[in-house]
């Protein structure tokens, strides 16, 4: 009986890596911290490229569109979404990682990375409103 409680303990301390005093080792917020200012480096990089882009839109709604500055727009548009798109697979990475390792003092972690998607989702719908225009 002895050997099975021993068998279990030993289990349970490798299933949870832990420093030298027995607390479980806090890898989580170190690595969501380092995503969470990745992808936000990236969301606010965009942000100001598409104000750049609506800022221009609005000034040729009055004068008459160039074919240099159609390509200046889909230059614009391109690298928006080099910006985005890999901002939303970091994410989304992010969230697996998290999700996959969840602890209860985790999931403010999880919420930050799921509301980085609302930026992400209302660039690319703001870029998909201006190419209609």
């Amino acid at each position: 009986m002895l050997f099975l409680v021993s068998v279990s303990t030993a289990a349970a301390q490798q299933q949870q890596p832990q420093t030298s005093q027995g607390l479980p080792l806090v890898v989580i917020p170190a690595i969501t911290g380092n995503i969470l200012a990745v992808v936000s480096f990236l969301i606010g990089t965009s942000s100001f490229i598409l104000g750049l882009r609506m800022q221009s839109a609005a000034r040729t709604t009055t004068t008459v569109m160039t074919p240099s500055s159609s390509i200046m727009y889909k230059y614009f548009e391109l690298l928006i979404l080099a910006l985005v798109v890999p901002s939303i697979l970091i994410n989304i990475y992010g969230i697996l990682l998290v999700g996959s390792h969840l602890y209860l003092q985790d999931a403010p972690y999880l919420l930050l990375l799921f509301a980085l998607f609302i930026p992400a989702g209302a660039i690319l719908f703001l870029v998909r409103k201006l190419r209609v225009l």
